[in-house]
């Protein structure tokens, strides 16, 4: 039986052609939409009836085997020799660096497009050409060879056989997916409450191509009522990947567990955990350079048997599995993680890969978002998330430092800085406030900034033998061109924040509602689904998360008895002014939790410093306890929770909205009794000033935006660590005398409304 695999020119050679090592000694991060920009500008050049964005498909059988290859072709052109391929590449390399031989994999794509339109339109010969665009200078450099047919089709039939070993990997890993998705059972011998509702409003949002919100219960085992009913949409074959989105390595865990427990029952697919760079890295600085690292040296010649030999003896590549194949093929484990992103069917990682514009993954091509579901965990998270994400910040003392470095030896880069210098002194010289809002940025800033890049991205490649020069300037470089890139989609949705501190200024494109970058971000993806225990209120999480009117919503009761929580209201003033006068009556309270309710107890602080002032007065009373250290490291937080066992009588200090109070699992007797000190509320600021105003010019209650609900979240969500089962059981305190407003009240889940009153 013939089998199809669809592949586009461009991966094709890329497999095949690829050669040679990771340098990033600087590789200018040029955004996509330059690239394209570059492309437009030179096919508007194009003569009256030559085509621009050509499609291009070919099917091309090799024994059992067909290959399905499509593309798009920049441009054909019109010679007096007949049609020529234009293929348009922007390089920030001078002109004079390059050769025809510079880069093989551009030709071979190029080739890749004249075969296809030479065999459609049944011609003997077509001239193929290479566009080099200069991005600073747009000047433009061309390399033209002509091609026999026989040359096209030897050039192809050489291409596909070095392919197909890979491409019967591809088919034979597609097989088992595809006959073990229909017989999938749900992993467990029956459903909790609510699970059986939420996978099939997963499975129908999927089916749709739709997007849905749904506020899930701690403990009601959302990961596999998401996953599983993902997976079981692929069985139709339109969606062919899954993107499972976290916002802490724990729940990454729960991700992995859950597949592991569907492979038990049968399911064969493969999936890769994503590991940040700077932790997964072999070397003890993460310098992707051949001659400081030999996982970066001789990369692309060694990766491909890499992929090949993990694709055939793993199903699960989680993190330890990377390390272990990044070692035996010698292969950077970051990059050959994200390369695996292209074959697998699960791709397991945080939030940035999909909506960061700074490291999203570009390898994802359009084609292939509309077959891709995005499965986003804790999605409360993403607001906070996006607003950093999405926002820019330029400091003048970088400019300055660059300025003081490079008089001299590089004049113009100088210059350059220079110039940034005095738009940004402007800026201060109109306000005395440390921190002020600005209506625009100034006139030349955009112009100087842009002359910033040109200069500094040359001396960059340049390469100056004196590092600590580089790293200062690459550090700048970064921050003005993801500046310049926040600038070019600044909308109403964003403020000018204009700064003082410490006699250096900034300037920051604050990202105050970002609702609209999300939903454009999750748009071009097949279906998206929100979840979290914590979407209340719901309509708030709805609007930032980028929610539109006809998508679908799921609230779902908690599967638990109230009787299974004794929850407290405690009026206490915990505000600053009073933390000083309260702190051993505070203390007191917590002992009186641990003493009622034998076991172990986490209790959650607005702060570090109000922590260890309470956890001082709690060592009078001779307890075992321990307290949340600022800046632990993954094994010291680990270290932590592993003290919290099963008949342990433990009291935990922790901070609220920290790595404790979400995502943690302390099932059964590892967990008695929580505590949530204060309402949660973030200082007041300039930023959340910003926000309540913004929120409150638009018809809502700004200060609750800014200020309550994502605050209450937090009390939730660490509230939520207590109940994870049928047979849990525990205590709960909210100590703060707001706790027992009206306002406050009606933000309590149902669960926890059947409180007592502690004053």
């Amino acid at each position: 039986m013939d089998q199809e695999i669809s592949i586009s020119v461009r991966a094709l050679v890329e497999y095949v052609y690829r050669e040679g090592s990771i340098d990033n000694r600087f590789r200018s991060n040029t955004a996509l939409q330059e690239g394209t920009a570059i492309h437009k500008a030179v096919q508007k050049e194009y003569n009256e009836g030559e085509e621009k964005e050509v499609p291009l498909e070919y099917v091309y059988s090799h024994e059992e085997v067909k290959l399905h290859i499509h593309g798009r072709c920049d441009g054909v052109l019109t010679t007096k020799s007949g049609p020529k391929i234009d293929e348009i590449k922007s390089t920030a390399l001078e002109l004079e660096e390059l050769t025809e031989d510079s880069f093989p994999v551009y030709w071979a794509q190029a080739k890749g497009y004249g075969f296809i339109y030479a065999e459609q339109e049944g011609l003997d010969a077509i001239d193929v050409q290479l566009t080099y665009v200069q991005k600073q200078t747009k000047e433009k450099k061309r390399f033209v060879h002509r091609y026999t047919m026989e040359d096209l089709i030897s050039f192809m039939q050489q291409t596909v056989e070095e392919y197909m070993s890979y491409a019967r990997i591809l088919l034979h890993i597609r097989q088992q997916k595809e006959q073990t998705i229909p017989d999938l059972t749900f992993p467990f011998s029956s459903y909790r409450s609510g699970q059986r509702q939420l996978a099939g409003s997963v499975y129908r949002t999927v089916q749709e191509q739709r997007t849905l919100f749904a506020q899930a219960p701690t403990g009601i085992g959302k990961t596999i009522s998401t996953l599983f009913p993902a997976i079981k949409a692929m069985e139709q074959g339109q969606s062919e990947r899954i993107f499972y989105l976290t916002a802490k390595t724990v729940t990454r865990s729960t991700a992995e567990e859950a597949l592991r427990l569907m492979e038990e029952t049968g399911l064969m697919l493969r999936s890769v955990t994503l590991t940040a760079k700077d932790k997964i890295c072999f070397q003890e600085e993460t310098i992707c350079q051949p001659d400081y690292c030999e996982f970066a040296d001789g990369y692309y010649d060694r990766i491909n048997e890499a992929i090949v030999d993990v694709l055939m003896n793993e199903t699960q590549i989680a993190r330890s599995v990377i390390e272990e194949y990044a070692r035996k093929h010698r292969v950077c484990p970051f990059e050959f993680s994200l390369d695996l992103t292209d074959v697998v069917d699960v791709v397991v990682g945080d939030y940035n890969y999909i909506f960061d514009p700074r490291v999203s993954l570009k390898r994802l091509m359009p084609e292939q978002k509309k077959k891709t579901t995005l499965l986003i965990d804790e999605a409360h998270n993403l607001v906070e998330r996006a607003r950093e994400m999405y926002s820019a910040e330029i400091k003048r003392g970088s400019y300055e430092e660059v300025n003081k470095w490079y008089g001299g030896a590089n004049d113009e880069l100088a210059e350059a800085a220079a110039s940034v210098m005095k738009d940004m002194s402007a800026v201060n010289d109109r306000e005395s406030a440390m921190e002020y809002k600005l209506e625009d940025v100034p006139g030349q800033l955009e112009e100087n900034l842009e002359r910033f890049i040109n200069k500094a991205e040359r001396q960059l490649r340049d390469q100056n033998e004196e590092e600590e020069r580089d790293e200062l300037l690459l550090n700048c470089y970064f921050a003005t061109q993801n500046f310049l890139k926040m600038l070019a989609i600044v909308d109403e949705h964003y403020v000018y924040i204009g700064s003082n501190f410490n006699q250096d200024v900034s300037m920051k494109l604050y990202c105050i509602d970002p609702s609209n970058v999300l939903h454009q971000a999750a748009k071009a993806f097949r279906s998206n689904v929100f979840f979290s225990a914590t979407l209340s209120p719901f309509g708030y999480y709805k609007d930032m998360l980028g929610g539109q009117d006809d998508d679908y919503i799921l609230r779902l009761p908690s599967p638990y008895d109230p009787g299974q929580i004794d929850v407290s209201l405690v009026s206490l003033s915990t505000r600053f002014k009073n933390r000083q006068q309260t702190a051993n009556r505070l203390a007191e309270l917590l002992h009186k939790q641990v003493k009622s309710q034998p076991g172990n107890h986490l209790f959650f602080f607005p702060s570090y410093q109000y922590m260890q002032l309470v956890y001082e007065h709690f060592q009078s009373y001779d307890l075992d306890a321990v307290s949340q250290e600022q800046g632990m490291t993954e094994e010291r937080r680990d270290d932590f929770l592993a003290q919290f066992v099963e008949g342990g009588h433990l009291a935990g200090f922790a901070v609220l909205g920290g790595v404790f109070s979400e995502g943690v699992d302390l099932r059964g007797d590892r967990l008695n009794g929580v505590a949530v000190i204060g309402i949660g509320l973030a200082p007041r600021n300039f930023e959340r000033e910003l926000i309540k105003s913004y929120f409150s010019n638009r018809g809502r209650n700004g200060y609750d935006y800014a200020y309550v609900f994502p605050g209450m979240n937090k009390v939730l969500q660490a509230g939520g660590r207590l109940i994870r089962s049928e047979e849990d059981y525990g205590v709960i305190q909210l100590i703060d005398d707001r706790f027992l407003t009206n306002k406050y009240v009606n933000l309590l889940p149902e669960e926890w409304k059947n409180y007592k009153t502690i004053h």
